[in-house]
């Protein structure tokens, strides 16, 4: 290895605080082996995927869903069982097919399928942005390496995996609502999933390699040019469970991640000892609750925050020693001769070593307190009983992720090195010029500050240092607010709360507060508050009650919560509601002070609260809650009584219990006394939800005293204790004796404290800024900002030089920016031989490099270096054989021809006893030929034969089963002829009476055929039994009549919140005129229809689940028409014609039908759908026409519009039929398929099929009108025309607002009954 090298010049007069950072810097080059002795996984490190490791690759694009994973044995997932998996672009695993992204990527946990979410986020993998693999394996390398991961984890484990599935994201990109001129970023993540399971039992692993994360959320498509980002939630969801029979309620959940700052964390902590590597159990087949992390050390290490990082600069990722960069900031050496480097080579000077601290300090030891857990103990969480909540670090130590052992007694600042360790050194006392924290994983270099507040000064202790407020200020030292001064809290409101069985999602929404300290008032507003959710909102009066807490006003002998916590903590509550049981969660994170001194904080609730009528009046008597004080954890539980007054149901009493949990950062070095219990009396306590204005409104007011003690005392009747005095809002009120008191204002104003005003300290001279700092005025303070080049010091006023790090192996240097002086250090660092380890593959050879090493397989093998197989191994078998020539297909992609039959083989390569077709649904015997055993095939929807029954006999094949496989084998691949007419055969392999044709629609009686039975497409057919009459054809539908030319024709199209209108000006779109024809916040508008009669529009809302119609007359409000039972609504149909209205349900698997009111609902379907789409009416006939995009087996449906004559229009060569529409012109039916990406026609027999365009992008739903086609596109995010006549696209429509566009309509200025068109 090359030697170390360090060189270094300084100036004649080197300032004494710079000693010690140079030392911090010295012994970080000393310690060169924590650059390369790396304990966070590699890429390398993860489990072998890709096509060599037999991966499958999911197609590329924004939404995509892989076909099914079958699992050879059952998966419990929580305690259910699962025989099937689904790999999605979005960074889950789910075991049944997924929704529309829309339905998840933008919400938190949990979700209503059940979902492994190694990074749940809007990922796009489409222009070649990355690759997906997936797989289900029992290789024995695998599973072994599976074991020892979870025997290391949960040691007391007695699990041997039988199966795994791995699933790899490499390289995969988020989706970037770009401009249409600009490309996207280059920030792309690598990560992977790992389930192993055996009977019993799963676990799963996340791995996410260095330098593997570079993105840590995503934008909603819907948020409506607002900047905001949503971090990926990992984690775990169990989805929806059913309860009494028919209801449905939300299953349990576990969350990894709350924030962007847990999600930067995923690569760099674990909870398995390696950064990187997460475990979690998470199922058994006899008892489950919720899911258990693996725990090294007994908690889930949580890094403390990083306030200020050292920007790492690689200008050309070249960087050379003997070379400068035009564009860098600075020269490699000074400018000034006596700054120049010594030559390479050169020892470093012995001096440069850390001055021995004026107060001797020695490192605190990791002081693990019991957690307390949450007082109540919710089965369905975030949360799971199992993991109490770690209290963080302490904010002024920080402690090394390995054990660093103390050193000599003379107490020098630390530092700790070795091959496996991570380089750190600690300064914790309060009379430094800097307090540096240095960590170096993998060149990663992080600069860790704890400061204290402008207004608060630091104080030694033995063990550590603590912050305290200076006199004028309240706080824990590490947020300082004026006293006296009212404050302001200001963030946002995020989650989904069902009223009664309607779940709303709240989106973001703001919520602001003000509180007047000097007499604990404090008022909370949250503002655009859907009605339902807002009226039924009124009792929760918790959201507004931390507020109390924080800033009550203080009796002797007690403090505010404010003192205690801070501005920042997690509050974690549970409202649990009675008599209904409906629970709700509220999660409340407090971030910390803002430039303003303003307090900004997240809230997220999620559950059921009780339906509250509108215009209801709720009132709530004054109460008292006792908080319960741990160090680090503040806990509490009360019960409270509510009364709802309201015209249709008059007086009712309610109530609710309330169990609650804060946790903060707490210094415990001056070893004050711990508070164990204090009171907040709650005296009046208001809410009021204003209809017009969508304002949720709470005040309270607030006291906090020693348990026990009453308002009653003489000395508690003093108007500072009563909040009866007059003193300015900006004064503190003193007592005096009896009912005397003073007004005085509070700092950072002046006045006689009944009238205040501000002190302007930067214009007055009187600021706290030091050198190289700017003063900024703030009402009751000021604020010090560091000029450029600096940054705060510890004591957060001192602005200090900043220190930038180059590293490039083996190179690395440091510039220091000290005052006013610069020097710069290089080093050369030694280089490690990784091949020493035996890295590689026992068949590969291993090659060190400088900084890196490379794994090449030897001669005769082949693989990637850490995984070698033999090329010339034994040869496949013949089931092999049959399924890799089918698998590698005819299609340019490489995928299997639609409807072929993949044999299935097992680990030894011999053809599985039961073998069944993906796309008929089949299933047979087969022997060891892979020849089907006659009497084993059974239909799609029967119990397969159990073909390991010893001795089971079979009968012969009958004539119409030889009919029937014939037909269905007849092309040598193995896939049926389309269009072939496929005889259906009995259980006992006979004909059945009624024979159709699948393709044209003919029905007819068989032996043979009977003369006089054969029926056409869209007739009843025949009964064929002889004691029935015959049937009643019904005459042959006319054309409709094409509109004339000079209607005013206007598109209808949906987009998340709002419909669009977007006129015609013959065929071609006039985006000038186009226009927000809705707007609905909080929606997600999917299907779309138009009734031409009354002039109304119809659209469903995935968001709020209900079906939904407004006039299109100016200032026509929306009315709810479908509010219950519905989970995911998404095409619609009007019947003008009838007055009804037909919809589609994806996850409940329904067709329904109802009366344009909403009366008379109906189910017309509730068997043989799996993911129903898109629906039509023809009203001239009376039929109905949808898409069902099973993957498995996709089909285009007819029936008549009262259910009867159900039959399959299409069901070969389609994929993923999203849109559907009737040419009126030919009555045509014609689909666009997102799976195929083209547009055909067929007529309603299964005749004349047609392709009219070969090549869409993404199309979702579509409309037919005047020779024209036009649907919106999900990879345009616009409206595309297509001519039917020429097939090509003749126009299309971007809208300003990027973001998908779902449902499309056409609406017209006349009644198309006037057109003939009814």
């Amino acid at each position: 290895s090359p030697s170390f090298c360090c060189c270094l010049c300084l100036s004649p007069s080197v300032p004494l605080s710079f000693w010690r950072l140079l030392a911090v810097a010295v012994l970080l080059c000393c310690c060169s082996c924590s650059l390369r002795g790396a304990t966070a996984i590699q890429r390398s490190d993860m489990f072998p995927y890709g096509t060599l490791s037999g991966d499958l690759i999911l197609a590329e694009g924004d939404d995509e869903t892989s076909r099914v994973l079958s699992l050879p044995k059952p998966l419990y997932f929580y305690d259910s069982s699962f025989t099937q998996l689904y790999v999605a672009t979005n960074g889950i695993i789910s075991a049944q097919d997924l929704p529309m992204e829309k339905q998840y990527v933008d919400d938190g946990f949990p979700t209503d399928f059940p979902v492994v979410a190694p990074f749940l986020a809007d990922i796009d993998t489409s222009g070649g942005r990355g690759q997906i693999y997936y797989r289900v394996t029992e290789t024995p390398s695998v599973l072994n390496r599976v074991a020892q991961e979870i025997h290391r984890g949960f040691p007391d484990a007695r699990f041997t995996p039988t199966h795994a599935v791995v699933a790899t994201w490499e390289n995969v990109a988020a989706y970037e609502e770009q401009s249409r001129t600009t490309g996207p970023t280059n920030k792309v993540n690598t990560f992977q999933a790992v389930i192993g399971y055996d009977e019993t039992d799963s676990y799963v692993l996340f791995l996410y390699p260095e330098g593997g994360l570079n993105f840590f959320g995503t934008r909603p498509k819907e948020s409506y040019n607002v900047e905001i980002e949503l971090p990926a939630r990992v984690g775990f969801s169990r989805g929806e469970v059913t309860y009494l029979i028919f209801s449905r309620t939300e299953g349990p959940h576990y969350s990894v991640t709350s924030d962007e700052q847990s999600v930067k964390n995923l690569y760099q902590v674990g909870n398995t000892g390696i950064p990187g590597v997460w475990l979690f159990h998470t199922g058994n087949r006899y008892s489950f609750d919720n899911i258990v992390p693996a725990s090294i050390g007994g908690v889930l290490a949580t890094p403390p925050s990083r306030r200020h990082d050292i920007s790492l600069e690689y200008p050309d990722n070249t960087f050379n020693p003997e070379s400068q960069d035009e564009d860098d900031d600075y020269p490699l050496t000074g400018g000034d001769p006596e700054f120049q480097p010594a030559p390479v080579g050169d020892n470093h000077p012995e001096s440069l070593q850390p001055e021995r601290p004026e107060a001797p300090s020695s490192p605190t030891e990791d002081s693990r307190r019991q957690d307390v857990p949450l007082t109540s103990e919710p089965s369905h969480g975030s949360q799971p009983t199992e993991r109490h909540y770690a209290p963080p670090h302490s904010p002024e130590t920080v402690n090394a992720p390995e054990r660093v052992e103390q050193q000599n007694q003379e107490q020098q600042p630390q530092v700790t090195c070795s091959r496996k360790c991570t380089f750190l050194t600690t300064v914790h006392a309060c009379n430094r010029d800097f307090l540096i924290v240095w960590r170096i994983r993998h060149h990663d270099v992080f600069y860790v500050t704890d400061q204290c507040s402008q207004n608060a000064f630091c104080s030694d202790y033995a063990t550590g240092f603590c912050c305290h407020c200076q006199p004028g200020f309240y706080g824990n030292g590490r947020h300082c607010l004026p006293d006296g001064v009212p404050q302001r809290v200001s963030g946002k409101v995020s989650g989904t709360v069902t009223v009664g069985s309607t779940p709303i999602q709240l989106n973001e929404i703001d919520l602001h507060a003000y509180i007047v300290v000097g007499d604990g008032r404090a008022y909370t507003a949250i503002s655009k508050v859907p009605e339902p959710v807002g009226w039924a909102l009124m009792p929760v009066t918790p959201i507004g009650e931390l507020f109390g807490w924080l800033f009550a006003l203080e009796l002797p002998n007690s403090q505010a919560g404010f003192k205690v916590t801070g501005a920042e903590f997690t509050r974690h509550a549970e409202v649990v509601f009675y008599p209904g049981n409906e629970r709700l969660t509220i999660i409340q994170t407090g971030r910390g002070l803002d430039d303003n001194n303003h307090f900004t904080l997240d809230t997220v609730v999620n559950g059921n609260v009780p339906f509250i009528p509108p215009g209801a009046e709720v009132t709530m008597d004054p109460f008292k809650q006792t908080y319960q004080y741990y160090p680090s954890v503040a806990t509490s539980t009360s019960v409270r009584e509510f009364s709802v007054v309201s015209a249709e149901r008059g007086s009712e009493s309610y109530s609710f219990q309330l169990k609650q949990n804060i946790t903060f950062r707490d210094c415990r070095h001056d070893n004050r006394a711990t508070l164990e219990t204090l009171q907040i009396t709650m005296e009046r306590v208001f809410m009021m939800y204003v209809k017009e204005e969508r304002i949720l409104r709470y005040a309270i007011t607030n006291k906090i005293s020693p348990v026990g003690v009453e308002p009653t005392g003489p000395e508690l009747v003093n108007p500072c204790y009563s909040g009866t005095h007059d003193c300015d809002t900006t004064a503190q009120c003193i007592p005096l004796e009896g009912e005397l008191f003073q007004c005085q204002c509070a700092t950072g104003y002046r006045g006689d404290g009944r009238n205040c005003y501000d002190i302007d300290e930067c214009a007055e001279g009187v600021s706290s800024c030091g050198a190289h700092a700017q003063c900024m005025n703030l009402p009751g303070s000021h604020r010090c900002q560091c000029q450029s080049g600096y940054e705060f010091g510890y004591d957060g006023r001192t602005c200090v030089g900043k220190l930038l790090v180059k590293f490039h192996a083996p190179h690395m240097q440091i510039k220091i920016i000290h005052r006013e002086h610069i020097y710069f250090l290089h080093f050369v660092l030694p280089d490690v031989d990784e091949c020493s380890t035996s890295p590689c593959h026992i068949n590969a050879r291993c090659i060190n490099g400088l900084g890196s090493f490379q794994c090449q397989c030897q001669p005769g093998f082949y693989g990637d270096g850490f995984s070698c197989l033999q090329q010339n191994g034994l040869p496949k078998s013949q089931c092999e054989q049959h399924r890799d020539s089918l698998q590698s297909g005819s299609d340019h992609d490489g995928r299997p021809n639609i409807g072929a039959f993949i044999p299935q083989c097992d680990s030894d390569g011999r053809y599985r006893p039961l073998q069944c077709h993906g796309s008929s649904g089949h299933c047979w015997c087969v022997d060891s030929t892979g020849q089907e055993r006659p009497g084993t095939r059974t239909p799609p929807g029967t119990p397969p034969t159990d073909c390991d029954r010893p001795g089971s006999q079979v009968r012969p094949k009958t004539h119409c089963e030889l009919h029937r496989d014939s037909v269905q084998t007849t092309s040598p691949e193995g896939y049926p002829i389309p269009g072939a007419f496929v005889p259906q055969c009995d259980a006992n392999g006979e004909y059945t009476p009624q024979q159709c044709h699948g393709s044209t629609g003919h029905c007819w009686c068989v032996d043979n055929e009977r003369p006089g039975t054969r029926t056409s497409p869209g007739t009843p057919p025949t009964d064929c039994l002889p004691s029935v009459a015959p049937p009643t054809v019904r005459p042959l539908p006319r054309p409709d009549v094409t509109p004339p030319t000079t209607m005013d024709v206007t598109l209808l199209y949906a987009q998340g919140q709002k419909i669009g209108a977007l006129p015609l000006n013959g065929t071609r779109v006039d985006a000038n005129r186009a226009k927000t024809l809705l707007t609905l916040h909080g929606s997600i508008v999917v299907g779309i229809a138009y009734d031409c009669k009354d002039n109304h529009v119809y659209w469903t809302d995935l968001s709020a689940r209900t079906i939904n119609r407004a006039s299109m007359s100016p200032g026509a409000e929306p009315e709810i028409l479908i509010s219950t039972n519905l989970v995911s609504p998404e095409g619609l149909a009007v019947d003008v014609k009838r007055r009804a209205m037909f919809w589609v349900d994806s996850n409940t698997d329904l067709i329904e039908t109802a009366n344009l009111d909403g009366s008379g609902r109906r189910t017309l379907f509730d068997t043989d759908l799996v993911n129903p789409r898109a629906i039509i009416v023809v009203s001239s006939t009376g039929t109905l026409y949808w898409t069902d995009w099973n993957r498995e087996s996709p089909k285009i449906e007819c029936s008549n519009v009262d259910g009867q004559n159900r039959r399959v229009v299409v069901s070969d060569g389609i994929g993923l039929p999203n849109a559907l529409t009737y040419d009126y012109s030919t009555g045509l039916i014609c689909w666009a398929d997102a799976g195929t990406k083209r547009l055909e026609c067929i007529s309603p027999d299964g005749s004349g099929r047609k392709v009219i365009h070969p090549s869409l992008s993404y199309p979702f739903s579509m409309i037919y009108y005047r020779h024209h086609f036009y649907y919106t596109d999900w990879r345009r995010d616009g409206v595309i025309a297509v001519s039917k006549e020429s097939s090509r696209f003749t126009d299309e429509y971007l809208p300003d607002q990027r973001s998908h566009l779902y449902g499309i309509a056409i609406a017209t200025t006349q009644k198309l009954k006037k057109k003939g068109l009814s």
